[in-house]
């Protein structure tokens, strides 16, 4: 590295991690009342909406098809008139008298909706079988099929990025009209609607709650992290996304003002579950607890404590099944 790249790296990564400075810049938090925390809160919304924007035009003549159903299980595609299209299976508990609740359920990077909806001996360690045990409890479950892999999100990204968009707005674009016309398609009761992400799939969660009030409870599991340090600090701790092949991890203006307890705030004042993994190599625990304290200050600061939890887990890199399926039975 040349002398010029080097200072460069030293003075962006100073800038990254001076992120309380801009917190209080573009932070104006109220706490005198529950409508006044989330007018205080509106302009950062639009602008987290913004930096997440989808692209343009591309949601007219968008329909959703039913392509196949065995069981209680239906394969959906929505599609574009531009060609854009999501995969999702829709599977329904057996024998229910009334509607489930709904919960949109996202894998993670080298996951796939039918690992999500598994058996338990055939579905990956990290997933756990969670859409069976959703079901099992008596949830309907919404798996899509996202993009999950780097080479393809990085080249996806990059297209993306000239329209103006980016993979994440792209995906969230698509996450939420699929979302909408599931619902209407299928009835689903909009004050029962719920999303639990995985790893990348966490990511997604914890991008779309801020952006869609219809989901009222989520679970991110294995993503939550203190942001600043994660993205630009090497440490024997914790992976960091800087030397890594992650390119897709890079969201423009992310941390301008948006790390996850900020993000979190934008959830408030909705039930909200992080899970970590003390044996996770994606994030030092201490970081976390750190950086779920700043994002449960504002529930605290409203009498909404209860409903911000976080569970450290004696696991890795995956999903606690039990503890997610009760917490949603409790708020759902």
């Amino acid at each position: 590295m040349n002398s010029t790249r080097s200072e460069y790296a030293t003075g962006l990564r100073a800038h990254i991690l001076n992120y309380s400075a801009r917190q209080h810049t573009h932070w104006q938090r109220s706490y005198r009342s529950l409508e006044a925390y989330l007018q205080s809160v509106q302009p950062n919304r639009l602008q987290w909406q913004a930096i997440t924007r989808g692209i343009a035009g591309i949601e007219t003549d968008i329909r959703l098809d039913v392509v196949g159903t065995e069981q209680s299980l239906t394969k959906l595609v929505l599609k574009t008139q531009h060609g854009l299209h999501c995969e999702a299976l829709l599977a329904r508990p057996e024998n229910a008298r009334t509607q489930p609740p709904l919960v949109l359920c996202l894998h993670g990077i080298g996951g796939t909706p039918e690992m999500i909806l598994g058996n338990a001996d055939t579905a990956p360690p990290s997933y756990h079988a969670v859409g069976r045990a959703l079901l099992d409890a008596g949830f309907t479950v919404l798996a899509p099929r996202l993009i999950n892999n780097f080479q393809e999100r990085a080249q996806i990204n990059r297209m993306a990025l000239l329209a103006g968009s980016s993979v994440w707005g792209l995906e969230l674009q698509i996450l939420a009209k699929l979302l909408d016309l599931v619902c209407s398609t299928f009835g689903f009761d909009e004050e029962r609607i719920a999303v639990w992400g995985h790893s990348m799939g966490g990511a997604y969660t914890l991008y779309l709650m801020p952006q869609l009030p219809r989901i009222r409870t989520g679970i991110i599991s294995a993503w939550f992290n203190a942001r600043p340090q994660k993205m630009v600090v090497e440490d024997d701790r914790y992976t960091c996304f800087l030397p890594s092949e992650e390119e897709h991890a890079f969201l423009p203006g992310l941390l301008t003002a948006f790390s996850d307890q900020d993000l979190v705030s934008l959830i408030l004042p909705r039930p909200l579950l992080i899970q970590s993994g003390k044996k996770d190599n994606i994030a030092w625990p201490a970081f976390v607890a750190k950086e779920f304290e700043s994002a449960a200050h504002h529930y605290r600061q409203l009498q909404l404590q209860d409903r911000l939890q976080w569970l450290l887990h004696p696991g890795s890199h995956e999903i606690d099944v039990d503890s997610g399926v009760q917490f949603l039975k409790k708020w759902l």
